[in-house]
């Protein structure tokens, strides 16, 4: 059922126990995250010579962005392109492949802001139609 041995399952069971007694009843943050992809969205595939990371999309106001990994990859050989409400991003080196798309709303091209950090590809951008609140 578990993978964790009985010994190790106990000590972190004790740590949290400890620290939940620290906090003195008042709810305490640990600083776990729990990631369940949205249904339709596996996290990554391994598909033939590529791999197909998952897309998150979040929207906050006019704006949105988009996060996925691409771990090992310069950020000079990603490729971006937007059509329509669809984004679709892919990069390669010598030794790894990376293709994702997603659909996302859709984006005022010209405010496209594009980081990579530590493998980690986050896009943001204007709504092409804005919420109104």
């Amino acid at each position: 059922m578990t993978d964790i041995p009985p010994d190790k399952r106990q000590g972190i069971d004790d740590m949290i126990r400890q620290i939940m007694e620290m906090g003195g009843g008042a709810p305490v943050f640990i600083g776990v995250q729990i990631i369940v992809p949205p249904s339709g969205n596996p996290g990554q595939l391994v598909r033939g010579d590529g791999t197909e990371p998952g897309i998150e999309v979040h929207t906050f106001g006019n704006r949105a962005t988009l996060v996925t990994e691409f771990p090992g990859i310069a950020p000079g050989d990603i490729q971006v392109l937007f059509r329509h409400d669809r984004v679709f991003i892919w990069a390669k080196d010598g030794e790894r492949f990376y293709r994702a798309s997603a659909r996302v709303p859709p984006a005022q091209e010209e405010t496209v802001e594009i980081s990579c950090r530590h493998g980690v590809l986050e896009i943001s951008y204007a709504l092409a139609v804005p919420v109104n609140p």
